[in-house]
């Protein structure tokens, strides 16, 4: 089995974003105004989704960074983590731990998949990759995701992109995938996954319906849920306190004036892993503009 950093950052859209309270409008934000006396930064949270299917996200991002003199990104897109692979002895399937009536839903589901050939040797580890992903807007070189495309763009009007975290740290944050972790979601979780997909349908696609309308509480509130079930989270995947601390670092020691739209995974602005509190904790002003 190969793990790969696109599965990490699918899954990382949907689990990186546990919920707690919020103000009304932060539960319909996507963009952040952190105002300092040195600083003038947007904060914008994304998922890895493919841009053109969110035109007027696009276009708002657009427009602030033509008002922003550079464009961080917080990871090298391009990025390559470390896979894993195992054995496929040694990975436990999941199927045959459901239900008949789980089982038959199951592989209706999957037989779309790019799973579809393999669906009676697939651990719950990766059932649940494609459960969670399953209807969202697959992204591709000429599809860039949203987040990609707007680096990109900032790039073609002469706007400096860097990136917050350098590819060594980033590698060095990774934890590895273990065949413990990889076998520890079983069939209570597909079986949870099923019955949220029967209430909301394909679960992909309801998170990018969700972004699409802004609803960033309501993806947090699903986040939450999700991974109360059993299902990883990139918590075991990254050491995600180190990666916040950086980024908090990063952005509140850039130099003074600079004017910078930052493009930041969506769970580092909402939750418990949010660094608004700390920007303000430094002086900054925070307020969500849209």
């Amino acid at each position: 089995m190969h793990f790969t950093r696109r599965q990490f950052a699918a899954l990382a859209a949907v689990v990186f974003l546990p919920g707690i309270p919020r103000a009304a409008d932060e539960e319909n934000a996507l963009f952040w105004r952190a105002k300092s006396p040195a600083h003038d930064h947007v904060l914008f949270g994304y998922v890895r989704i493919r841009a053109d299917a969110f035109p007027d996200i696009v276009t708002e991002g657009k427009r602030l960074i033509d008002q922003s003199k550079t464009v961080l990104i917080d990871v090298n897109p391009s990025l390559i983590l470390s896979t894993t692979k195992f054995k496929n002895s040694d990975i436990t399937p999941v199927l045959s731990g459901l239900t008949p009536s789980g089982q038959d839903e199951f592989k209706t589901i999957l037989s779309t998949s790019p799973a579809k050939g393999a669906i009676a040797k697939l651990s719950g580890f990766e059932a649940s990759l494609l459960l969670i992903g399953e209807g969202q807007h697959a992204f591709a070189p000429d599809a860039p995701s949203i987040g990609l495309a707007l680096a990109k763009y900032g790039a073609s009007i002469g706007r400096d992109v860097e990136t917050l975290a350098a590819d060594g740290e980033m590698q060095a944050m990774q934890k590895p995938l273990t065949l413990e972790t990889v076998n520890s979601v079983g069939p209570a979780s597909i079986i949870y996954l099923l019955e949220l997909r029967r209430r909301i349908g394909p679960i992909g696609a309801y998170f990018d319906e969700r972004y699409k309308a802004r609803k960033s509480g309501e993806i947090a509130s699903l986040g939450e849920e999700i991974t109360a079930r059993g299902i990883v989270t990139p918590t075991d995947l990254i050491d995600a306190d180190k990666l916040r601390a950086l980024l908090i670092e990063r952005i509140t020691n850039l130099p003074a004036g600079t004017n910078a739209f930052v493009i930041l995974p969506i769970g580092l602005l909402n939750g418990p892993y949010s660094i608004l509190s700390e920007l303000r904790s430094r002086g900054a002003e925070v307020s969500a503009i849209g």
